[in-house]
Order: structure tokens, then sequence, then C-alpha cells
């Protein structure tokens, strides 16, 4: 499938993909290595914060447009927790998490409008 994307949805796609898998890593560094919770079931908690996001690896591998344009709905979640979390804990974690998940909903937003124009 990527194979066939024009060339703006091809580059946005090279932005969007990275900035997903990096999201990923943020998640769980901060969960297991920069801040960890403080409850009885760790993992529990880290796959509950991941799901809404692996739920879209297929639609990210393959570059799925309907995929990507559902994705950009999940990130903005990820986004207003990481607001929240800056601006209330003062914690940078918390904008980074807002940062990243922002550079991946505009690549979403450039990849879905350029995916579904080439069509």
């Amino acid at each position: 499938m990527i194979a066939t994307l024009g060339p703006k949805a091809r580059i946005s796609w090279l932005v969007a993909a990275p900035c997903y898998f990096l999201l990923l890593i943020t998640i769980t560094l901060e969960h297991w290595i920069l801040a960890p919770p403080e409850v009885d079931s760790p993992w529990l908690i880290w796959f509950l914060r991941l799901l809404p996001l692996l739920i879209f690896v297929p639609a990210v591998v393959t570059a799925y447009g309907r995929g990507f344009a559902w994705l950009g709905f999940v990130v903005l979640f990820y986004f207003t927790s990481g607001v929240v979390d800056g601006w209330v804990y003062q914690s940078w974690l918390g904008w980074l998490l807002a940062i990243e998940s922002l550079m991946l909903f505009i690549a979403i937003l450039l990849f879905v409008r350029w995916f579904f124009q080439e069509l």
C-alpha cells in the first residue's frame, strides 16, 4: 500500500509513522523508567495506557487512510493528558507527551488529506 502513495502522502506517512512509534516508546519509558507508578499492577496500567494506540499498529504499518483518521481522534486524548500533566503537575514528561502528540496529529491530518485527495 505504501508503494502506491503519492509523494505528499508518502512524506507525511514517513513523518507520522516514526512519531507514532516514538509516542509508544515515550509512554513506555515514562511508565517503566522515568516516572514509574506506585501501584500494585503496573503491567495492567501500562497495557491500558498503550492499548488505544496499539489498536492502530496495522493501520500505521500499511498506511491505511481510514485507520489514520481514527488514530487522529485517539491522539487528541494523549495530547490532553500531556497538557494536563505538564500544566498541573509541572511535569516535563507531560509537555513532551503533548508535543509528540501534536506532531503526530499534524502529520496524521496531512496524511489523511493527501491520501484521500490522491484516490
